[in-house]
C-alpha cells in the first residue's frame, strides 16, 4: 500500500503543469471536483518517481464513479411525456375583428382637450350673460360709466357721479379713450380710493364692456379704483 504523504507533487498531463508540495487534503478535493483525472500523475514531494493517480489506492475512493443502471430506468425512459398546457386554435372570424376601444378613448381625450383650450371670448359668443335689473347706486360719491347706443346704433359713453345725470360735456362720448380721459380727471381729483360702476346696454356685445374693464386696469385707475360693478340692462323708464 502506498504510504500517504503530507505533501504531494501533482502533474496535470493535459496542460503539462506541475504543482509542488500540495497538501493531501487539497489533492483529494481536486479529485472530487474533477480537476484531476485518473491519467494525471503524482508523487510524494522530494521523490523522483511519478505514479498514475488512477492507480493510487489512497486516491481511488475519491474519484467519482457512475451510478449503476437501475431496472426501472428503462421503463421510465419509455413513459409518455405529458404537457401542462394546451394550444387553442383561434377562430378565423376573430382575425377580422377590429378593436374600436382605443380609437374611442383617443377621440374622447381630444374632445376634452379642445373644450378646455377654448378661449373665453369664443365661449362668450355662445353664452349670453344673465340680465340684471337697474339698481340705485348706494354711494353717491361713486363714479359711473354709462355705455349705450345712440339713434344711429353707434356706441356712446357718458360719465356721471352716483345717480346724477351726466353733465353736458360728459355725454355722448364717441370713443372709449375719450370716456377714460374724462374719468381720469375725476379720479385724480378724488381723495383716496374711488368706486367705479359700469352700466351697459343689454344689447351691447360682450367685447364692449370687456374693453371698458380692461381700460380701468391701466394707470391711474389701477392704484385708485377698488371696485367695479357691471350691469347688463338699461334703466326702465317709469
Amino acid at each position: 500500500m502506498v504510504e500517504k504523504r503530507r505533501f504531494l507533487d501533482i502533474w496535470i498531463v493535459e496542460t503539462n503543469t506541475v504543482y509542488k508540495e500540495v497538501p493531501f487534503a487539497v489533492v483529494t478535493d481536486w479529485v472530487q471536483q474533477g480537476r484531476l483525472l485518473e491519467d494525471d500523475m503524482w508523487k510524494p514531494s522530494g521523490t523522483k518517481d511519478w505514479q498514475r493517480l488512477g492507480g493510487s489506492a489512497e486516491l481511488q475512493p475519491y474519484f467519482p464513479r457512475p451510478e449503476p443502471d437501475r431496472p426501472q430506468d428503462q421503463a421510465e425512459a419509455l413513459e409518455s411525456v405529458h404537457m401542462d398546457f394546451t394550444y387553442k386554435r383561434p377562430h378565423e372570424d376573430e382575425d377580422d375583428e377590429v378593436d374600436m376601444i382605443p380609437l374611442i378613448d383617443v377621440s374622447l381625450v381630444l374632445l376634452v382637450f379642445f373644450m378646455l383650450t377654448a378661449t373665453s371670448a369664443g365661449l362668450a359668443a355662445f353664452v349670453r350673460p344673465p340680465e340684471s335689473r337697474w339698481g340705485e347706486i348706494g354711494d353717491q360719491r361713486s363714479l359711473r360709466i354709462d355705455v349705450s347706443r345712440d339713434e344711429d346704433g353707434e356706441v356712446v359713453y357718458a360719465i356721471g357721479v352716483g345717480n346724477n345725470a351726466p353733465e353736458r360735456e360728459e355725454r355722448n362720448l364717441r370713443t372709449l379713450a375719450a370716456a377714460l380721459d374724462r374719468l381720469r380727471v375725476r379720479v385724480n381729483k378724488a381723495d383716496g380710493d374711488v368706486e367705479v360702476v359700469i352700466n351697459a346696454d343689454r344689447d351691447l356685445p360682450w367685447e364692449v364692456t370687456h374693453a371698458v374693464s380692461i381700460g380701468l386696469q391701466a394707470d391711474p385707475f389701477r392704484s385708485k379704483v377698488q371696485a367695479r360693478f357691471f350691469g347688463t340692462s338699461q334703466k326702465e323708464e317709469p
